[in-house]
């Protein structure tokens, strides 16, 4: 877009990756040392007093398993075990392959994939939840003990963190990036990129690290992405890869530690979220939008069917309305783990 500007702040050397590929217990949560160890997640880094494990949720989470399955190891077994944790299990095959994986199945109704078989991945199952799906997620904890179960190995995770009323903007962000409260312990700074807008209404963004180096931060202007360009709500959202460190199976059931201690100056993550505030504000958002096209597209023949030709309002929906829900307003059902 021509309105948009891509400015890199600052360059960064990101770690070397893991040799091993193989998905790995992760029940404990002490790794740390230096050397061919990958290190905890937040190793290094800001640590707050007791910070709130409701002030984030999972807007993301890749995962790989140690297992293929066949007529001995059934994937009703494995269905069965999402249906339980997750509240959905698999749905339709996608009659094709995933990345490397050689077969592979959509996950709820639409809610991400899961790949398996193949003789370049290691044994390993893949899957996929996206945003949308984790929202409908059923239990958190019960599918922190699957994971446990299942021997799993986090791939990636992305945690948020809304600010409805845009309280921490995207101008303190800079202004803390360029005050070095991004800085690790060892003062250097991590690879910046801002995006901006210039106050066209579609929403400025700032990038703090990168999915190289392992973590990458962004904040930006949700309600302005949504199409309400005077809406306040900026999200905080760190997204978490296992390059050079363990991503813990907790982070799952402790999303705010977690986002609060990823950079010295996120300690003030504390306030808890809603799954069903988020959803609500996103429904709102999207229904405003929807309704100020639909007038700018169809007002003036709704008004004239109306106003010229009096056809009677119900005959005039009659005609127009059509079954189904439009997908900006079909939003998943908040699972049972989430307020």
């Amino acid at each position: 877009m021509d309105s948009v500007e891509h400015l890199s702040l600052q360059q960064d050397v990101p770690p070397q990756e893991p040799a091993d590929g193989r998905a790995h217990p992760q029940g404990r949560t002490d790794a740390g040392g230096d050397g061919d160890t990958p290190r905890l997640v937040i190793r290094g880094e800001n640590h707050s007093t007791e910070p709130n494990p409701s002030a984030a949720f999972v807007d993301w989470l890749n995962f790989t398993f140690p297992q293929t399955f066949s007529e001995e190891i059934p994937l009703s077994r494995l269905n069965r075990q999402l249906l339980s944790a997750f509240g959905f299990g698999l749905g339709m095959p996608r009659n094709r392959g995933h990345l490397n994986y050689t077969d592979s199945w959509e996950i709820g109704r639409g809610f991400g994939i899961f790949a398996s078989g193949g003789e370049t991945v290691g044994g390993t199952s893949f899957f996929s939840l996206s945003g949308e799906g984790c929202h409908a997620v059923k239990d958190w904890q019960a599918v922190y003990e699957l994971l446990q179960e299942l021997s799993v190995r986090i791939t990636r995770v992305d945690l948020a963190h809304d600010d409805f009323q845009g309280i921490r903007d995207i101008k303190l962000a800079v202004a803390w990036y360029v005050a070095g409260e991004f800085n690790s312990q060892r003062g250097r700074p991590p690879k910046a990129e801002y995006i901006d807008d210039f106050d066209s209404g579609s929403g400025k963004t700032l990038y703090i690290g990168s999915r190289e180096s392992g973590k990458l931060l962004r904040v930006y202007e949700k309600g302005k992405q949504l199409g309400a360009p005077s809406h306040p709500w900026v999200r905080w959202e760190l997204e978490l890869h296992n390059k050079d460190r363990i991503v813990p199976h907790e982070v799952l059931i402790n999303p705010g530690a977690y986002l609060a201690t990823s950079y010295p100056c996120m300690a003030w993550v504390s306030d808890s979220q809603s799954r069903i505030q988020t959803i609500a504000t996103t429904s709102r958002i999207n229904l405003d939008s929807l309704l100020r096209h639909c007038r700018g597209s169809y007002g003036k023949l709704i008004w004239t069917l109306w106003r010229v030709l009096e056809i009677p309002p119900e005959e005039i929906l009659a005609k127009l309305a059509r079954p189904g829900i439009p997908p900006r307003l079909d939003m998943p059902v908040v699972g049972g783990g989430d307020v």
